[in-house]
């Protein structure tokens, strides 16, 4: 595993070429469920069926194993002040479950500012202060990171702080669309909330607080992982933004308190992430706009979690 950042130009140093992939490759990682709530292994592309606006795809399958790159981005700001220490030691954790020897790890601090460090130890350098949490910018600039690298490597955004937004430039839906663009996925380790909710005009919560909106609470049963999951998938009626951006691209929201819970969270992403199934296509259609993403098994009551579609651009 290395760590991976870049200049405020996104230049990465990488030794050769940059491999570029068509635009139009979607992939989809997918986990599948058997019907008692067990993560079935050793499919084949052959067990699957994907449909893309309702048309059947060709699909080709790998497992999850192949090389990620993860952009970590963790909120900083003065409401979360007590919680730094712990996250940044959760830093080997992140590398050696999530990124792995073959993977790589960018880490984005936001509160007031976003800002790209080279490790997680900066994090207990950098000013705890500022009342701002920037998430949405952040995470447009963590996807602005991952596109940049190739195809074949699975792209992960982990968001690490409070289910809210304040003072971000962009939008939720602009970071959303971006994500299901460049083929992101986006997990969510959440912090509880304190007082009252610095909530901007791009995330509306109708003052209700979003800790307990989507998601499911660190060292949950991974028998009960589908079940928690079906409730993340109708996110959009809770308006939590992780659950929201987590639903759209596939992902998992898991709230913490305490540095084993965060260490626990972790360790069940990394179980999801080592135990899909990455399915990827070309779509025979080309029209512009959001296509919807249906994934059927042939395994008698087994159920998939994926995400559940993405935008085609028009260029």
């Amino acid at each position: 595993m290395r760590l991976f950042w870049l200049t405020a130009a996104v230049i990465f140093a990488q030794p050769g070429s940059t491999i570029r992939v068509p635009v139009r490759l979607v992939n989809v990682p997918t986990l599948v469920f058997s019907k008692d709530g067990q993560l079935i292994p050793g499919l084949q592309a052959s067990n699957f069926r994907v449909y893309d606006n309702g048309r059947l795809q060709k699909v080709a399958l790998e497992t999850m194993s192949a090389p990620v790159s993860v952009a970590v981005a963790v909120q900083v700001n003065s409401d979360v002040r007590s919680y730094i220490p712990f996250i940044a030691k959760a830093g080997s954790v992140i590398e050696a479950l999530l990124a792995g020897e073959s993977g790589e790890t960018a880490v984005i601090a936001y509160n007031d500012d976003v800002t790209i460090i080279k490790s997680f130890d900066n994090l207990k350098r950098i000013p705890t202060s500022g009342r701002q949490a920037r998430m949405i910018d952040a995470g447009l600039r963590a996807v602005t990171v991952l596109k940049e690298r190739p195809g074949s490597r699975g792209r992960i955004l982990l968001f690490i702080g409070q289910p809210i937004d304040t003072g971000s430039e962009a939008t939720l839906a602009s970071l959303k669309e971006a994500a299901e663009r460049a083929n992101v996925t986006i997990y969510a380790l959440t912090l509880p909330q304190f007082g009252k909710a610095f909530v901007s005009d791009t995330v509306k919560l109708s003052g209700v607080s979003a800790q307990e909106k989507g998601g499911f609470k660190a060292g949950v049963d991974l028998g009960r992982l589908i079940e928690a999951l079906g409730r993340n998938s109708k996110a959009e009626e809770a308006a939590d933004p992780f659950s929201i951006l987590t639903a759209a691209t596939g992902g998992t929201q898991i709230h913490f308190r305490k540095q084993r819970e965060l260490e626990s969270a972790i360790a069940t992403i990394g179980v999801e992430l080592r135990s899909g199934y990455l399915l990827s296509y070309y779509p025979g259609s080309i029209e512009p706009g959001y296509h919807a993403i249906d994934i059927e098994v042939d395994i008698p009551g087994a159920k998939t979690h994926s995400r559940p579609g993405y935008f085609n651009a028009s260029e």
